[in-house]
């Protein structure tokens, strides 16, 4: 049985679809953000293009960037998209 790679999940295209359009939104740089978090602007890029996988703390770092505590539209995205429940 073949597995799927979740960078190759719709679920994953998504997320990182999402995560693309709040930088932009925003109006940073994919250098700006790479500057931010510590890593390359060619890193985002390949990230926000799929030929690189975004881990966990790398995700973590994207959210802080993107002021996911100021963004309930982010904040309700990142929820559902973990299935947990919203603030009240």
């Amino acid at each position: 049985m073949n597995k799927i790679k979740s960078i190759h999940t719709l679920e994953y295209s998504d997320l990182i679809e999402w995560l693309t359009s709040e930088r932009k939104r925003l109006g940073l740089s994919q250098a700006e953000v790479g500057e931010s978090i510590g890593m390359a602007q060619s890193d985002i890029s390949k990230m926000e293009t799929q030929e690189r996988r975004m881990d966990v703390l790398e995700f973590k770092r994207l959210l802080l960037v993107y002021r996911i505590s100021d963004n309930p539209k982010l904040r309700r995205y990142v929820q559902e998209f973990f299935g947990i429940g919203h603030e009240s």
